[in-house]
């Protein structure tokens, strides 16, 4: 089965993958491939140099397929890693439009109305109980 090396930049976080002339692609057409797990092995060990240098972080290998459109991930994962965002996460152009209105729609304020107070009624036993209370 055939592997590529998979990294992320460090300065920024990218998706890197290690490519012919030994530097560091974001692209998974550009990486090298390898026949075999152990040649892959022996280059990931190499990548980790780059790791010391604060080049990348986290090299890994990815599996994958070879075919006549190009190299393909064959995991979900890294699949998703290889093409981007499977949403989108960008502002819409209509958000930007001249026309759009963006005044708050903030509700008129209700007036509010006083209410009138109720005395409240003094139970007789509570009397009687202040009354005790100052000595009465």
């Amino acid at each position: 089965m055939p592997y590529v090396v998979s990294a992320n930049r460090l300065a920024d976080g990218a998706v890197v993958y290690f490519g012919f002339d030994g530097s560091w692609s974001g692209q998974l057409k550009e990486a090298k491939v390898f026949a075999g797990k152990d040649e892959a092995e022996a280059q990931l060990s190499a990548a980790r140099n780059d790791a010391g240098r604060n080049l990348i972080v986290d090299a890994c290998l990815v599996e994958v397929a070879e075919t006549e459109t190009g190299v393909r991930a064959i995991t979900l994962r890294e699949s998703i890693r290889a093409q981007g965002p499977t949403i989108d996460f960008l502002p819409r152009a209509r958000a930007f439009a001249h026309e759009a209105d963006f005044t708050p729609r903030v509700p008129a304020a209700r007036e509010v109305k006083a209410a009138p107070r109720i005395p409240r009624q003094q139970d007789p036993r509570e009397r009687e109980l202040e009354n005790l209370a100052q000595g009465q």
